[in-house]
């Protein structure tokens, strides 16, 4: 059973090849010039909030604004995950759509065995394809998240566990409207649209799924816990954490357009910070994970359920 899975899955393992192949050449190139450029200028020495030289502002800054490009290819890399599940879906709406698992059905297999090595092959496919990709995001991002840490949603989305879980939902999305509809282009631009959006909420409402931390704080003192943090929103504001008017920030710069820290102390101007720590990378990716693996299950679940009383 298992080789004629891999047989009828033939053409999607090649594209599942050359996907991973694609994504392995980009990030190794790419992540081999940004260790390069981050060990020749010294940058490590840059990765300890209390022990920081002098010179690592502008250092740090320097390396972020050379590698924004790539920094920001995080969000789009992130897609990578859907379409990898889009293809370890497709042989099984492929078959439900062309009517081939009747004949694995009269050769001694029964439907139960035939779902069951088809969902196992899947779950197998997405740990292996997002762990793969888990591994190459880390090692290739490694530089910048030594410098701005993992929580950035560019990096949060490549790494920890949460690429696997993305992959399991784009599977399943597709699986459950391709077992439903079967009709494999239909499943697959609807599963990929599902995934997308899907995405995109929970990336919105991500800050609020453990709630942010708030810090308001005399100027220019910064909040302890913000070095690697995701910093959500940060403005000036009164003692309580109120907005203030902006022509009191306004005023406050000098001839060469600097904001003077005195000026705004006198007139009462705090800071105010909203943050993820870094500390939370954890527990945000087992939230998020937990998120994708349940709606996974219950996709999962609805196409045993329709397979078993509308199919077999």
């Amino acid at each position: 059973m298992s080789w004629v899975v891999w047989r009828q899955g033939r053409s999607e393992n090649v594209l599942i090849g050359a996907l991973l192949a694609a994504l392995a050449a980009l990030l190794l190139l790419t992540g081999a010039h940004m260790h390069s450029v981050f060990d020749g200028n010294q940058l490590s020495l840059c990765t300890n909030a209390s022990h920081r030289p002098a010179s690592c502002a502008l250092l740090s800054s320097a390396f972020e604004s050379q590698f924004n490009t790539l920094n920001q290819l995080g969000s789009w890399l992130g897609l990578t995950s859907g379409l990898l599940g889009v293809l370890l879906a497709t042989p099984i709406v492929l078959e439900l759509d062309q009517g081939t698992y009747r004949l694995a059905w009269t050769q001694s297999i029964t439907p139960r065995r035939w779902l069951t090595t088809r969902l196992a092959a899947l779950g197998l496919g997405a740990l292996i394809g997002g762990g793969l990709m888990i591994a190459l995001a880390t090692w290739s991002r490694q530089p910048l998240d030594l410098l701005i840490g993992r929580i950035d949603p560019n990096s949060f989305d490549l790494e920890g566990i949460v690429p696997v879980a993305y992959t399991l939902f784009a599977a399943s999305a597709v699986l459950a409207i391709g077992t439903i509809t079967r009709r494999t282009g239909l499943a697959v631009s609807a599963g990929f649209g599902t995934y997308v959006i899907a995405r995109l909420i929970v990336r919105a409402v991500r800050q609020d799924l453990i709630a942010p931390v708030r810090a308001v704080l005399p100027i220019p003192q910064g909040p302890p816990g913000i070095f690697h943090a995701w910093e959500i929103s940060h403005g000036f504001t009164d003692s309580r954490g109120h907005p203030i008017p902006s022509s009191i920030v306004t005023g406050c710069f000098d001839a060469h357009g600097n904001l003077v820290p005195q000026c705004l102390a006198h007139h009462h101007v705090f800071q105010t910070f909203v943050f993820e720590p870094a500390s939370r990378f954890w527990p945000l990716q087992a939230v998020e994970a937990g998120i994708f693996l349940a709606l996974s299950a219950g996709a999962i679940g609805l196409t045993v359920w329709w397979i078993r009383q509308r199919i077999a």
